[in-house]
């Protein structure tokens, strides 16, 4: 995936351009989450389902 894309999140659902990527357990853990991914840093403040959840979002070929 790559991080640098623009990237919007609507109450926790992260959408890549059109799509829709996934929804978080909230909005500012979706853009914590986007802040770790595009920074570096620790997702130890995350829930798990959200871990989860990015390393998916990760995964993607997107």
């Amino acid at each position: 995936m790559d991080w640098s894309q623009p990237l919007s999140v609507i109450d926790g659902r992260m959408y890549i351009g059109d799509r829709w990527a996934g929804t978080f357990s909230s909005h500012s853990a979706a853009m914590a989450g986007i802040q770790i991914m595009r920074n570096g840093g620790s997702d130890v403040e995350l829930a798990e389902d959200d871990r989860d959840l990015l390393a998916a979002i990760d995964a993607d070929e997107v």
